[in-house]
């Protein structure tokens, strides 16, 4: 496989990527440059049209004087600005350090998972769905999971992504859990849950800002670890504060805004019992008084 590099600005690489498929370079890839800003939700991202940045083609039959006419044609460069260079392997699995949280747990791979005490330990294969262990949220979300008994208990897991707080939830016992999701995140979850031994959990694909009413049933937990905003969201369209006999723990917020969300557990009765911060992100654990 030949790697072909050209600097362009981000914009006109937007407009020529079509023109690329069209004539067959169909593996291309260049990275947006973004400026990351703060906003009253959290965190966001402008992009930067104007840059110059890296559009990377690959292509497999390499027939240089032929491919240099054609891209120059395409791309409206001069012959010099191409670079060419063979790719002798192009891996792109990531591979995953082990995560070693309190009380002795750790988040392991398959491969690596007889490591570890079978007690402790969460095997994760994540295929690119949120919620690896290394983002603050996740691990704080952990915490406060792996620290309580769910013996019996019932659970739902909103934004489950790859589905690792289900599956501490599990391994502490939890007898049903309900994870919903906008992706469709079933096929990663049922793997997950059989890489560690525990039932299968239920699985639900659905938009539950957009879709009303569509948790029907009072949980002894739930999990809601997406954004602040989300966060009100999805507890106003599902009701999920009239559970009263409901602990909560919510992620995904951060210092300058999680208190939009504890206004709105105080307002409906119940009390923030544990607060967790790693950085600037913040976890909560709420309890009706």
């Amino acid at each position: 496989m030949y790697e072909i590099t050209v600097r362009l600005p981000a914009k006109k690489i937007e407009k020529i990527i079509p023109h690329l498929y069209q004539k067959g370079y169909y593996q291309t890839f260049y990275e947006v440059p973004l400026d990351v800003v703060t906003d009253a939700n959290g965190y966001a991202f402008v992009e930067r049209k104007n840059e110059i940045t890296d559009l990377n083609i690959y292509i497999n039959d390499f027939m240089e004087a032929k491919e240099r006419r054609m891209l120059v044609d395409i791309l409206a460069i001069d012959d010099s600005s191409l670079v060419v260079k063979k790719v002798n392997e192009l891996n792109y699995q990531q591979t995953f350090d082990d995560i070693f949280l309190e009380n002795g747990w750790v988040i392991t791979t398959p491969d690596k998972m007889n490591h570890y005490d079978i007690k402790k330990r969460i095997v994760l294969d994540s295929q690119g769905n949120f919620g690896t262990g290394y983002h603050e949220t996740t691990r704080d979300c952990l915490h406060f999971i792996l620290n309580h008994d769910f013996k019996g208990l019932s659970v739902a897991d909103i934004g489950a992504g790859s589905g690792v707080l289900s599956i501490a939830a599990a391994l502490k016992g939890a007898s049903l859990i309900d994870t919903y999701d906008i992706q469709p995140v079933e096929r990663e979850i049922l793997y997950q849950c059989e890489l560690n031994g525990v039932m299968p959990v239920n699985v639900v694909q659905s938009d539950l800002i957009k879709n009303k009413n569509v948790i029907k049933k009072e949980y002894n937990w739930v999990f809601l670890n997406i954004g602040t905003q989300e966060n009100r969201d999805i507890l106003n369209a599902q009701r999920l504060l009239d559970c009263k006999n409901t602990t909560f723990i919510l992620s995904g917020m951060l210092e300058w805004n999680y208190q939009l969300v504890e206004s709105v557990f105080k307002e409906a009765g119940f009390r923030l019992v544990e607060k967790k911060q790693s950085n600037e992100w913040v976890t909560c654990l709420f309890k009706a008084n």
